[in-house]
């Protein structure tokens, strides 16, 4: 920082007065220099709070979901260093239909692999229901929209515990860690996740014990200057070019949203082993699990197996139940005979399916045909209309009063 006892910088951009004393205690002479500005990145998360309902709907979540976003920072001791074999994990524990699970890789892995390599390692992964953030854009609306925050040492872990998160620690490296910052003090207060355990009470244990004042230590050490940023660094910049302000505001943008609702941030793995009851009345109860990952010995008993027409395994969609085609616009008309050509080229298979918007139409192999409708994921129907054929109903018995996990669906 220094040439011949004097500051190499015009300016030293800290975001926090701990920043300044550890400054003050290692270069006293940078000190004239410095300026404690706040933290643009934390002040831009503050800013899109009010837009997380918009990021969840873009997960696919509603208030019935959870949202679990998984952080790693780069290098050997990160969590995707230690531990890879988290996603498989949580993925397998989850239900589809309760859990969104999301993922922030800091820029430096996608720099280091490629985007290509980072891809083909998920790619299980993703089919299995990740949404993976790009590094362009996106992890702040991922973030905000999150109900439980997986991370390591790194800075988004410490954002997410700061915003109000409850976060769980799968890896984090004491060495590497600097003391008396925020990160330590999140490593002081978060419970560590032991992989050696089921997950999913782990995960329920550190919602339950979460308190606020938790959440306000750390936030009070990501920055000294809360949504003051943009404004203290514009004031510097103009300063130092000799120039007046504008008058207009500086501007804090909440995170964007465009090009997340697309196909590489569907969270509906694309196969499925279901677990479906129906119980007297119309009411039909389902249970969905990612089956790319689930391991063999885990295949939960009396379940349906539900393949994506489109899921790359020919194995799999040779042994479906049910096949589905998930993007049925694109076939028009044609979606008929799509359906009755399922059914001819797979002997195993006992319900061809299609979804077309909010509908899903289902045929038999003897040809009996429905549509089921509601506000649901449409390929959940798929499902149900399997398992009222399991329980020795006729696909013709099928009418409005059908309930499936609670919620009303209309019948064509």
């Amino acid at each position: 920082m220094l040439a011949d006892g004097r500051p190499i910088p015009s300016a030293i951009v800290l975001s926090h007065d701990e920043q300044l004393a550890r400054l003050r205690a290692a270069v006293p002479k940078a000190v004239d220099v410095a300026v404690v500005a706040g933290d643009p990145c934390y002040d831009r998360l503050r800013a899109s709070m009010p837009w997380r309902l918009r990021y969840r709907l873009a997960l696919g979540a509603d208030a019935d979901q959870t949202v679990v976003a998984i952080s790693s920072t780069h290098r050997a001791d990160s969590l995707l260093g230690e531990l890879s074999a988290l996603y498989e994990r949580l993925l397998t524990e989850l239900p589809v239909d309760e859990y969104r699970v999301v993922t922030i890789l800091h820029p430096h892995i996608w720099n280091e692999h490629t985007a290509h390599q980072i891809r083909l390692w998920l790619a299980p992964y993703r089919r299995s229901g990740l949404m993976v953030v790009p590094p362009e854009q996106g992890w702040r609306a991922a973030l905000v929209a999150a109900d439980l925050l997986i991370g390591d040492h790194g800075s988004v872990t410490a954002y997410g515990a700061a915003l109000g998160l409850p976060t769980s620690l799968a890896a984090f490296p004491e060495s590497s860690v600097a003391p008396d910052s925020a990160v330590a003090l999140l490593g002081s207060q978060a419970p560590r996740l032991d992989l050696g355990q089921p997950i999913l009470p782990q995960l329920r244990k550190t919602i339950t014990e979460h308190t606020p004042e938790s959440s306000a230590a750390v936030h009070q050490m990501i920055t000294s200057r809360p949504d003051e940023a943009a404004e203290r660094l514009r004031e510097l910049c103009y300063s130092m070019l000799d120039l007046a302000e504008p008058r207009t505001e500086p501007g804090v943008p909440p995170d964007t949203v465009a090009g997340l609702p697309d196909r590489n941030w569907s969270w509906r793995p694309t196969a499925m082993h279901v677990i479906g009851r129906v119980h007297s009345g119309r009411e039909i109860s389902l249970e969905r699990y990612p089956a790319e990952v689930v391991p063999v010995d885990r295949i939960p008993e009396r379940s349906h197996l539900v393949v994506a027409a489109d899921h790359p395994g020919p194995r799999r969609r040779a042994v479906a139940d049910v096949l589905v085609l998930t993007e049925a616009e694109q076939w028009g008309r044609h979606v008929e005979t799509w359906l009755g050509e399922a059914i001819s080229a797979h002997p195993g298979l006992q319900l061809a399916a299609a979804v077309r918007g909010d509908s899903c139409i289902v045929r038999t192999r003897g040809g009996d045909q429905a549509c089921l409708s509601g506000t649901d994921d449409p390929v959940l129907y798929a499902s149900a209309a399997f398992e009222w054929l399991a329980s020795g109903r006729e696909l013709a018995d099928l009418s409005p009063g059908l309930a499936v996990n609670g919620r009303p669906v209309a019948v064509s």
